[in-house]
């Protein structure tokens, strides 16, 4: 790592400024790498110049949409028809939230295009970290992807990040007593998709079963026992 950005662009989590910090910088539309509950990512604000920023890192998305992280779920109002919030996916979504579960839903018809898919749905998630979720408090949610390329295998440790990528970030934030981790630690949150169990209109989802899209930290089989049904994997 150049170590100009060592010293001049890192900072840690534990340091009572970089809240601060990322708050002026997300503020400004600038982009950032954090350490989060999974693997390392990319963080911005929910505006048409963040996103534009993220897809000039990452490149190749060809218009697919990016995770927001919420600080809560009383967010979800703001980005999911609240007929698609019913007492067993709240159920669901209570027990695995704050924790690394991304749930796809149907997205308000409202909201901008560069938030929701070509499919309108929109990915959620609410992580377990209690300084992102600090951070998270002062905004209705934010941008997050993987700290890669496009098509590029995902970083581990802020030292396997690409120097082009760190070369258009605003800062790298990382948990100061533990600047390095696992591969048994980073893994992915897990993707299940709910956009079609309501049965709306243009979903993928016709017969109205939640579907797993990525098998990740989190075991499918406890998300299964609190919804009570099984899901149905994509092949």
């Amino acid at each position: 790592m150049d170590e100009f950005f060592y010293m001049k662009r890192m900072l840690f989590w534990n340091n009572q400024e970089t809240i601060k910090a990322l708050n002026q910088s997300l503020d400004r539309n600038m982009v950032s790498i954090v350490d989060t509950d999974t693997i390392l990512g990319l963080l911005g604000r929910l505006t048409p110049e963040s996103f534009e920023a993220l897809n000039r890192i990452k490149g190749g998305r060809s218009g697919k949409p990016y995770l927001i992280l919420l600080g809560s779920c009383d967010k979800l109002k703001l980005f999911v028809p609240e007929i698609a919030l019913t007492p067993p996916i709240m159920r669901l979504i209570n027990y695995c939230w704050p924790g690394p579960v991304t749930f796809i839903f149907k997205a308000k018809p409202d909201l901008p295009e560069f938030m929701t898919s070509s499919g309108q749905t929109i990915a959620l998630r609410s992580p377990k970290h209690d300084k992102l979720q600090q951070l998270l408090g002062f905004y209705d949610g934010l941008f997050s992807t993987s700290a890669n390329k496009s098509s590029e295998p995902v970083p581990v440790t802020h030292e396997e990040i690409d120097p082009e990528i760190l070369a258009q970030i605003d800062y790298l934030v990382v948990n100061q007593e533990k600047t390095q981790k696992t591969e048994e630690l980073a893994i992915p949150s897990t993707i299940i998709d709910i956009s079609g169990i309501t049965g709306a209109s243009g979903s993928n989802n016709k017969d109205g079963m939640i579907r797993v899209v990525r098998e990740g930290a989190y075991p499918i089989e406890e998300l299964e026992r609190i919804y009570g049904s099984k899901f149905t994997k994509l092949t």
